[in-house]
């Protein structure tokens, strides 16, 4: 591929990645206002929401990855020319039944909270964050199928700015409902909650209010496929983020068993790796898109093209985050923490990170590109062997047999995530040349 073509299909992924990667940004730091405003209120609320959204998370993640499968499901139907517009109703409707199961389930586990040993000071308050926060489900569930439909349309940037400007409404109704403000009472911990659910609720109304002219088109007619595809598609990657989802906090658990400093390097270091992840992230959402339509058009050139521009552009930016990485280590740690012990710690292994980094970003490539060509089942098993079968395992020994304790566990899943590159990587080629054979009988 010459650089011209390469700088043609860059900018078409680029155009649609940076709103998302904006989007992305707005998530994690609307993340970041609860812990702000929850730390400077008290130390038994930063503790209780730390607790009750690491338990939220568990019952959204799969959620929102159900969500995700309208991406790679209607960008394959608009190559295909078929009236995706239509769907969308329906796929209102599958969201909130979504909402309506995972608000089921997690008011049946709020109970559980009481026998699982958390200390009496912050039990309440963690349990009372559940139960408001457990109504924000409906609108995340709702977003989020909105943002893959619009995303399935290259519709990006108006629910990716969106959440944008609600980070700055967050961090306004966090101080206001927690810390009170004129006629408003200080309602702390539960304050905290309210403003997540007005913000989420907001976001979701918004978005839903610009997709108005869809509504208008939407049929309730042929969507058994459609819900079918919806199921066959999401499961695996509802799957799939839930494992990695359960690995990570898997590790920060077991970090946390042999002492702070890990728990607190651990920590820092998880917080740097999902930022450097937006890019990839991003660009992979755009190329499931990208390679979802040349997939239903039956267009082999661009299946190949978007995903080797995808794989040269995240390249680049490893090799990039690398050298930032090690050169920069120290300062990096830093930025994040003043103890001396916590710096040389996490800079010791800055190393073994760089490799995570890169081998993640190339991950991320495959994932993006097998979405776009409906092959989740095959993401659900690797991620599935990179994680239960490889990396938690690997850190566990290197852990407690050979007291490699934070260097243990980010190997583990630095090896863990290189298989599942190599693995991923070699399913897709697969794919590629099976596509091709039969694009090309298909055209005979």
């Amino acid at each position: 591929m010459d650089f011209f073509t390469f700088k043609k299909y860059l900018k078409e992924l680029l155009i649609l990645a940076l709103p998302i990667l904006a989007g992305n940004i707005g998530q994690m730091l609307i993340n970041l206002g609860d812990v702000y405003v929850a730390g400077h209120f008290n130390t038994n609320t930063l503790a209780a929401i730390s607790v009750a959204s690491a338990i939220f998370m568990t019952f959204i993640i799969p959620g929102i990855g159900l969500c995700a499968a309208v991406t790679p499901v209607l960008s394959n139907y608009r190559g295909e020319k078929k009236p995706v517009k239509r769907l969308f109703g329906i796929t209102i409707i599958f969201s909130q039944i979504l909402a309506i199961l995972f608000f089921i389930l997690l008011w049946l586990t709020i109970p559980l909270v009481y026998k699982i040993g958390l200390s009496g000071e912050i039990i309440q308050d963690t349990i009372d964050y559940l139960k408001v926060s457990s109504l924000s489900i409906f609108g995340i569930f709702l977003y989020s199928a909105l943002k893959e439909f619009l995303q399935s349309h290259e519709i990006v940037l108006f629910p990716n700015v969106m959440m944008g400007l609600c980070v700055f409404i967050n961090i306004a109704l966090n101080f206001i409902f927690t810390f009170g403000y004129g006629f408003i009472p200080s309602m702390g911990t539960i304050g905290l909650a309210i403003a997540s659910l007005t913000v989420r609720t907001l976001l979701a109304a918004a978005v839903f209010i610009y997709c108005m002219g869809f509504l208008k088109r939407s049929r309730f007619k042929n969507i058994k496929r459609y819900a079918k595809d919806l199921i066959k598609i999401g499961l695996p990657i509802a799957g799939a983020m839930f494992i990695e989802f359960l690995g990570f906090n898997f590790v920060a658990v077991f970090v946390g068993k042999f002492d702070p400093i890990y728990a607190a390097c651990h920590n820092i270091i998880i917080s740097i790796t999902s930022l450097a992840y937006m890019i990839p992230f991003s660009v992979s959402s755009a190329l499931s898109v990208k390679v979802g339509y040349a997939n239903g058009s039956k267009n082999i050139q661009d299946i190949k093209k978007y995903t080797l521009t995808s794989f040269i552009f995240i390249l680049i930016y490893a090799f990039i985050t690398v050298i930032l990485y090690l050169v920069y280590k120290e300062p990096v740690m830093r930025i994040f923490s003043k103890d001396l012990e916590v710096i040389k710690t996490g800079a010791s292994i800055m190393v073994i990170v760089a490799g995570f980094v890169t081998f993640d970003g190339i991950q991320s490539v495959c994932i993006g590109a097998l979405r776009g060509l409906k092959q989740t089942m095959q993401i659900l098993i690797v991620m599935f062997l990179s994680y239960a079968i490889l990396s938690i395992p690997l850190g566990l020994i290197l852990a407690y047999k050979f007291n490699r304790i934070l260097e243990g566990f980010w190997l583990g899943l630095a090896i863990g995530i290189f298989v599942a590159a190599i693995i991923s990587g070699g399913i897709l080629i697969k794919k590629y040349f099976n596509l091709k054979k039969k694009f090309i009988v298909n055209r005979l």
